[in-house]
């Protein structure tokens, strides 16, 4: 039974994947990530991001907690964001809250990266100290991609403001999907290794301006910036 099977999304096109049983394992949101807005929500606005929204499963909820001063931000190619909008705006889910999408092509070399980058180009112009108070990295998986996107995120992420990593142990070589997409891009070691482990271990776990909260071996990993 997947968790949105008492939703209608009938003739929608972004959210009607998440009651295809051939994704149910992705049709879940992410829990921790609602945890922790949860925990947050006590603060007067809240600024959070998705870098990856897959089907929509935690962005659906994360929309539906938000109130009407916070700002939700999605990074995902720019085709999949349109459909995304065209199905907040076709049904009414009862989000209040802004939503910004920065969307990328599906150019080899371009990635969620550039907008991130670009943000960071923007918040120091502003002198801002961090602009998110929440963000959930479930992106391409690769240390090429999410190894930059942790060095970027770090930065736009305010004091006492949450990390979330998912799929710490999942790998290329498992995946059926993973190996159609990764085919000539990666090498055996690559196909072999836990990507976003790899990540977090060289990039998160030894940051003294970080504190982890994640235990070890957890599938995902949770880091807070330490308040200064």
């Amino acid at each position: 039974m997947g968790f949105y099977d008492d939703y209608n999304f009938d003739g929608l096109k972004f959210f009607s994947k998440l009651q295809d049983k051939t994704w149910i394992t992705v049709s879940k949101p992410c829990q921790k990530f609602l945890s922790v807005i949860n925990q947050l929500k006590t603060s007067s606005t809240l600024t959070v991001a998705e870098v990856g929204i897959g089907f929509g499963a935690t962005a659906l909820q994360v929309l539906k907690m938000l109130r009407t001063d916070d700002v939700y931000y999605a990074f995902d190619f720019e085709d999949r964001l349109q459909d995304f909008a065209s199905d907040l705006q076709a049904r009414d889910f009862g989000i209040t809250c802004e939503v910004v999408l920065a969307g990328n092509s599906h150019n080899e070399w371009d990635s969620y990266n550039w907008n991130l980058s670009n943000m960071i180009f923007r918040m120091r112009e502003r002198k801002q100290a961090g602009i998110f108070d929440a963000v959930y990295l479930d992106g391409a998986h690769t240390f090429l991609h999410d190894g930059l996107a942790v060095c970027l995120l770090k930065e736009l992420i305010k004091d006492g403001g949450f990390l979330i990593l998912d799929d710490l142990f999942w790998r290329y070589s498992n995946s059926k999907l993973g190996q159609k997409h990764s085919g000539g891009r990666l090498t055996r070691e690559q196909m072999e290794d836990y990507q976003v482990l790899r990540v977090q271990e060289l990039f998160l776990s030894n940051d003294p301006n970080f504190e982890k909260l994640s235990p070890p071996n957890a599938y995902r990993g949770v880091f807070r910036k330490r308040p200064r």
